[in-house]
C-alpha cells in the first residue's frame, strides 16, 4: 500500500508536462483542457502553444495566461485525427443533431448532466496557403455561451477517416479508457480523475466507455476573472467623478451638412487605469500586486469626443435622445459623422455622441501589426487597452447626460437645451457591435441598445473576416504549420474574453453584473457579410435568449436552432431579438471558416435599410420590438 501511495504521489509530481499526450501530434490539443488547470489556475508552459519559424515561443507567464482560472466561455474546442471525415457529425446547419442519442460528439455540462448543443467543422482557414491540403484541426463550437466556473466533458466516438475507417485512439487515451498501465506520469496522474469525473459523465449521457475515441474535460473561467477589471474600473471612475466630469470644448462647426446643424469636438478628463497613455505593445492595465483582476487608478487624462446635433431638433424646438455610436474595427469617432447615420439622427431626433474605441482604433493598428509580427506574448496589449476604451465610452455617456453638459451654451438654442438626458441609447456596428455588446453588459446608464453586424467570439470571427486577412497573413508567415493556427486563435481568445462579448453575454439581460441593471438589445446581421460572420451573431443571440421572427432569412439549407420563434405580427415588449437581412444577388456565405467574397460584402447594408432603421427607432424610443419587414427581410435595392 505504501508503495502504491508513493508511486501515485510521484506521478503527480512528474505530471503536467507542457504537452497533453492524449493527442501526441499537437502539443496543445485537445484544448481547452483541465490538464493545464492546476490548483485553480492555468499552468501552461512555454512549449504548450506553437512556436514560430525561428523557434520563439509564447511567454505565458509574462503574457498573463497563467493568471486565469479557467478557459473561454465560448471556446473553440480543438483536437486532431489524421485524415478525418466529419460527414456524420452535427454541422452548423443541423445543430439539433448534436442532441440526438446517436451523435458522434458530446459536450456535457457536469453541473446538470445536460448535453450542450454544438456543431463541428474542420479548419479551412489556411486553404489559400496550402492548396494541396494539410492537417486540419477538428473544431467543436458550442451554440451558446457556456456557464462560468463550470466543468464540461467532451466525448468523441464513431469518427471515421476519409477512407471510411474508424479512427484510432492515441496510446495514451487507450490506456485511460481500457485501464492499461502506461508508465507515463502525464497519463497515470489523471487516471483517477478520468475514472471518477469523465467516463461516468459520458456513460450517463449514453456514451459507453469502450466506444470512446477521445474524451477530456475543461472548466470555464469565473465571472470574476472575466469581468472584475471593467466593473472595478467603472465603479471607481464613477466615484471619482461623482461631482461631475471635467471637459472642454475645442471646436464647434456649424451647418456641417444637410442633416447636422452643429458638430462639437471636445475633451473630457477621466480616470486612467493603464500604465501609459499612448498606444504600444507594452500597454497594460495597472493592477494590485498579486491581484491581476483588480485595477489600480493611475491618474486623470484627457479623452477626445464628438457630439452632433441634427437640424430637425433645432428647427422643431424639441429635445433629442442621446445616441452613443460605436465605430468599426481600427476606425475612430469620426465614423459618427457619416451620411446615413446623420440622416437617421435627423429623421428620428438623436443627438449623436462618440469617442474612440482605443485598443482597436486606428491609433492601435501599427502596434497590433508589430505585436503579431514579433511576439504574441504581448497580446494582452489589445484587451487591456480596450478596457480603458470601454471605460471612456461609459464616461462619455455619463458626461453628455450630465447637467453641466446639457446646459452648456453650445447645446442650447433659444434658451432651451436640445438634449433630453433621460433618453439614453446605444447603437454600434461591426466592432461597435462587438464591443457594444460588452458595453450593454456593463453600462449603468443605457437600458436599450442596437447591435449591428456584431458577434462572438473573436476566435470564431477572425478567420471568417476579410478584415483580418492581412494580419492573418503575417501570422501565417510566422507560424508555418497550418494545424497550429487554430491553437493560436484559442490562445489569444483566453485573454480577449475580458473584452469579448463571449464573457458578458449572460450578463446583458438575465444575470446582471454587480451594481448593474438589466438591459435589452436587438441585433442585426446581413447574409453574405464578409467582415463579421453571421455565425457569431447566432451565438450572441442564443446566449441572450433572443427571439426571432419565424420568417427570418436563412443561409443555404440551414435549420435555424436555439431561438424563441414568434410570428411576424407579434410585438414584443420584453426580451431581445435577432433579425437578419438578405440582399438580392448576394450568394450564400461559405459554410467553412473562410471569408465570403468581398465583392458582394453586405457588411454596410443592414444599417442603411429603412426597415432596420425603423425597427431600431421604435425599439429605442418605446421598448417595442416589431418586424418592420412584415415577413422575411429581403432587400432588392
Amino acid at each position: 500500500m505504501r508503495v502504491c501511495v508513493f508511486l501515485a504521489g510521484l506521478a503527480a509530481v512528474l505530471a503536467a508536462g507542457p504537452c497533453d499526450p492524449l493527442v501526441p501530434e499537437v502539443c496543445s490539443y485537445p484544448f481547452p483542457n483541465n490538464y493545464w488547470l492546476v490548483n485553480g489556475t492555468l499552468s501552461l508552459g512555454v512549449d504548450t502553444f506553437p512556436k514560430d519559424r525561428s523557434g520563439q515561443g509564447i511567454d505565458v507567464n509574462r503574457g498573463g495566461w497563467n493568471n486565469l482560472d479557467g478557459f473561454s466561455p465560448v471556446p473553440g474546442i480543438l483536437t486532431y485525427f489524421p485524415n478525418l471525415n466529419i460527414d456524420n457529425c452535427p454541422r452548423l446547419w443541423n445543430i439539433a443533431a448534436s442532441l440526438q442519442a446517436d451523435s458522434p460528439t458530446a459536450l456535457i455540462d457536469t453541473s446538470t448532466g445536460e448535453l450542450v448543443p454544438h456543431w463541428v467543422e474542420l479548419d479551412h482557414s489556411s486553404d489559400v496557403n496550402h492548396p494541396f491540403g494539410y492537417e486540419r484541426t477538428m473544431m467543436i463550437w458550442p451554440a451558446h455561451q457556456l456557464k462560468h466556473s463550470t466543468r464540461y466533458v467532451v466525448g468523441l466516438r464513431k469518427l471515421v477517416n476519409n477512407d471510411g475507417e474508424i479512427v484510432s485512439s492515441s496510446t495514451a487515451f487507450a490506456a485511460l479508457r481500457d485501464n492499461i498501465p502506461s508508465g507515463n506520469p502525464d497519463v497515470e496522474s489523471r487516471r483517477a480523475a478520468f475514472n471518477s469525473d469523465v467516463f461516468p459523465v459520458l456513460e450517463q449521457a449514453g456514451f459507453a466507455r469502450g466506444t470512446l475515441q477521445l474524451a477530456w474535460d475543461f472548466t470555464v473561467m469565473s465571472k470574476y476573472t472575466i469581468t472584475n477589471r471593467i466593473v472595478t474600473m467603472r465603479d471607481d471612475a464613477l466615484a471619482r467623478t461623482a461631482s461631475g466630469i471635467k471637459y472642454r470644448i475645442d471646436q464647434v462647426h456649424n451647418n456641417v451638412s444637410s442633416s447636422i446643424t452643429r458638430k462639437i469636438q471636445g475633451r473630457m478628463t477621466i480616470p486612467w487605469y493603464l500604465n501609459q497613455v499612448e498606444p504600444g505593445i507594452d500597454v497594460r492595465v495597472v493592477t494590485e500586486p498579486g491581484k491581476p483582476d483588480v485595477p489600480v487608478f493611475n491618474g486623470f487624462h484627457e479623452v477626445s469626443f464628438t457630439v452632433l446635433i441634427p437640424k430637425s431638433i433645432v428647427a422643431n424646438r424639441t429635445t433629442g435622445a442621446i445616441m452613443q455610436y460605436g465605430h468599426g474595427l481600427f476606425g475612430d469617432q469620426s465614423e459618427v459623422d457619416v451620411g446615413y447615420l446623420d440622416d437617421e439622427a435627423n429623421e428620428y431626433g438623436y443627438v449623436l455622441a462618440a469617442t474612440d474605441w482605443i485598443g482597436l482604433s486606428q491609433w492601435d493598428v501599427p502596434y497590433a501589426a508589430i505585436m503579431i509580427a514579433s511576439d504574441l506574448s504581448n497580446f494582452a496589449m489589445i484587451p487591456d487597452r480596450c478596457h480603458q476604451g470601454m471605460l471612456n465610452a461609459l464616461m462619455l455617456m455619463r458626461l453628455v447626460s450630465s447637467p453641466q453638459f446639457v446646459n452648456d451654451p453650445n447645446v442650447v438654442y433659444g434658451g432651451q437645451s436640445v438634449i433630453d438626458p433621460t433618453r439614453r441609447y446605444y447603437y454600434g456596428n461591426s466592432q461597435g457591435g462587438i464591443l457594444g455588446t460588452v458595453y450593454m453588459g456593463v453600462t449603468t446608464d443605457v437600458p436599450r441598445g442596437v447591435i449591428g453586424v456584431g458577434g462572438a467570439p473573436y476566435a470564431l470571427l477572425l478567420p471568417r473576416s476579410a478584415d483580418f486577412a492581412d494580419l492573418f497573413d503575417i501570422l501565417k508567415v510566422r507560424y508555418s504549420e497550418a494545424i497550429s493556427r487554430p491553437a493560436l486563435m484559442a490562445m489569444i481568445q483566453l485573454l480577449w474574453n475580458r473584452m469579448d462579448p463571449a464573457g458578458y453575454l449572460s450578463h446583458v439581460s438575465a444575470d446582471p453584473l454587480p451594481n448593474t441593471p438589466a438591459h435589452r438589445i436587438i441585433t442585426h446581421y446581413g447574409v453574405g457579410d464578409a467582415q463579421v460572420s453571421w455565425l457569431g451573431m447566432y451565438i450572441l443571440a442564443r446566449s441572450v435568449n433572443a427571439s426571432m421572427y419565424s420568417s427570418n432569412v436563412r443561409v443555404a439549407n440551414e435549420t435555424l436552432f436555439g431561438f424563441n420563434y414568434v410570428s411576424d405580427n407579434t410585438v414584443l415588449t420584453e426580451g431581445n431579438l435577432i433579425q437578419g437581412w438578405r440582399f438580392t444577388g448576394v450568394p450564400n456565405p461559405p459554410l467553412i471558416n473562410i471569408p465570403p467574397d468581398k465583392a458582394t460584402d453586405t457588411h454596410e447594408r443592414p444599417r442603411r435599410t429603412k426597415t432596420a432603421q425603423a425597427q431600431t427607432h421604435r425599439f429605442l424610443a418605446t421598448g417595442e420590438i416589431y418586424n418592420a419587414c412584415g415577413g422575411p427581410c429581403v432587400d432588392n435595392s
